[in-house]
């Protein structure tokens, strides 16, 4: 299983917070670990809508903060609205990937519409508060 991982209001604990310039918001950015506790042994693919720009401060951000990393990471190139901005990636970057086997996938995913994309395509979509309250941490 290869979980997609939605980053602000999903991975970032404090995505209310907002911050200018924007890379202030990235070094005051928490990460869940009660989500990382439950998902670091399985494939990540992190899928945001923020923008590439920011792709290299964000991965250093959590990898600093977590001593974890996802396997890949891909941010928007186009400035599209995040389902938009999601499914390109997905056709662009991970079915050629990874393949296109809906049932390969979970997605963790704060956005209702972005998880409605999902769901179009098959993709189990779940909510980081769904995953908190049904999946064991691992210990």
């Amino acid at each position: 299983m290869i979980i997609l991982l939605d980053l602000n209001y999903t991975l970032v604990s404090n995505s209310q917070q907002k911050l200018k310039p924007f890379v202030r918001q990235i070094e005051k950015e928490t990460y869940s670990f009660d989500l990382l506790n439950r998902i670091k042994d399985k494939t990540v693919i992190l899928i945001t809508a923020r923008p590439k720009i920011h792709k290299d401060r964000t991965l250093q951000s959590i990898k600093y903060k977590t001593s974890w990393q996802p396997q890949d990471a891909y941010f928007n190139e186009w400035f599209l609205a995040p389902p938009s901005c999601k499914k390109k990636i997905l056709e662009k970057y991970i079915f050629p990937k990874y393949g296109a086997n809906p049932e390969s996938y979970v997605a963790i995913e704060s956005n209702p519409s972005t998880r409605a994309m999902y769901e179009k395509l098959d993709i189990v979509a779940l909510t980081r508060d769904t995953v908190l309250e049904t999946f064991k941490p691992k210990d």
